[in-house]
């Protein structure tokens, strides 16, 4: 099952699978949450898009093959999980974000590793 699939399942809008910063960029005027790979089709312009859409006031999630590949390029982003995503852990983590950012603090969900202590305010 691929993210789309995973997260529309849970019963959350998918905005839309953007290849690229410049059309993940659009896709954030309406987004709360991004889930973002490291390598796009633009090159590994992940971490700096991460950093963009954190500035834009969206949580930010990395979703990679390979979680070293973002340590210590966090860019603002909450944390990393690591592929294959099931529907249950996309929608464990959005349920976290959804719960944080309502002032509900919670532990995270077990596959997903924060980068930094998360507030709601943050």
């Amino acid at each position: 099952m691929d993210l789309e699939e995973a997260i529309s399942r849970s019963g959350h809008e998918v905005i839309g699978i953007a290849p690229d910063m410049t059309v993940a960029l659009n896709y954030a005027r309406e987004a709360d949450i991004a889930f973002v790979d490291v390598r796009l089709a633009d090159g590994e312009t992940g971490p700096e898009l991460a950093r963009l859409l954190t500035g834009r006031g969206l949580t930010v999630i990395f979703v990679t093959g390979n979680p070293m590949l973002v340590e210590g390029r966090d860019a603002g982003a909450l944390g990393v999980i690591a592929k294959p995503l099931t529907q249950q852990a996309a929608a464990d983590v959005i349920q976290f974000v959804v719960d944080w950012k309502g002032g509900k603090q919670r532990r995270p969900p077990a596959r997903l590793r924060l980068f930094r202590p998360f507030s709601p305010a943050a």
